[in-house]
């Protein structure tokens, strides 16, 4: 899977993010009207030195038998916004044209349909659905995992971690990613 297509399975639902998440995006903010100025967010304790994102993995039961669908998103250490002059004292910022500005960031995960299985469930994706059209449901956690390691491996660049959270424990902890860049390629 290439970079142009993990950002196509991994947007965020209300902000337009960058392609590329260094270890210090953000940090770079300034708002001196607001005398706001960003810092970490992480690092405050000795467990966080690390930047983190962490997939959530949650899931759905449908009301027919066998429908199980999965969900994944990935939640990403933002910045804080702190006071001019005023270390420690920060102000949440809602402002959508900054979106690096807030507390986290979040992408959502999704996959493309098949034709094989457009066909073999028409009810469900048959007249609304094409091949190649992106679904957030997957099949399996697995599936998500593997998404998520690669948008990671090709979107996360420098000093990260990255964490699961599922509903099931044994998917549950930090996740080693082998191959991650250490800088623009």
């Amino acid at each position: 899977m290439d970079l142009e297509q993990v950002i196509k399975q991994s947007q965020g639902e209300r902000y337009v993010y960058p392609d590329i998440f260094p270890d210090n995006c953000g940090l770079d903010i300034v708002l001196p009207n607001d005398k706001l100025h960003a810092v970490r967010s992480w690092g405050y304790r000795k467990n966080n030195p690390k930047r983190r994102a962490t997939l959530e993995v949650s899931t759905f039961r449908g009301i027919s038998f066998n429908a199980i669908h999965y969900y994944g998103k990935i939640n990403i250490q933002g910045v804080n916004m702190e006071v001019d002059g005023e270390p420690g004292h920060s102000r949440m910022v809602f402002d959508d044209n900054i979106p690096l500005a807030h507390y986290t960031y979040e992408l959502e995960l999704k996959r493309p349909l098949s034709k094989e299985e457009i066909s073999e469930d028409p009810e469900r994706w048959g007249d609304y659905y094409n091949e190649g059209d992106l679904t957030n449901c997957f099949n399996t956690i697995e599936e998500i995992i593997a998404l998520a390691k690669e948008v990671f491996r090709l979107r996360f660049i420098g000093d990260w971690e990255f964490y699961v959270e599922s509903p099931y424990s044994r998917y549950d902890g930090k996740l080693d990613i082998n191959n991650q860049p250490t800088g623009y390629e």
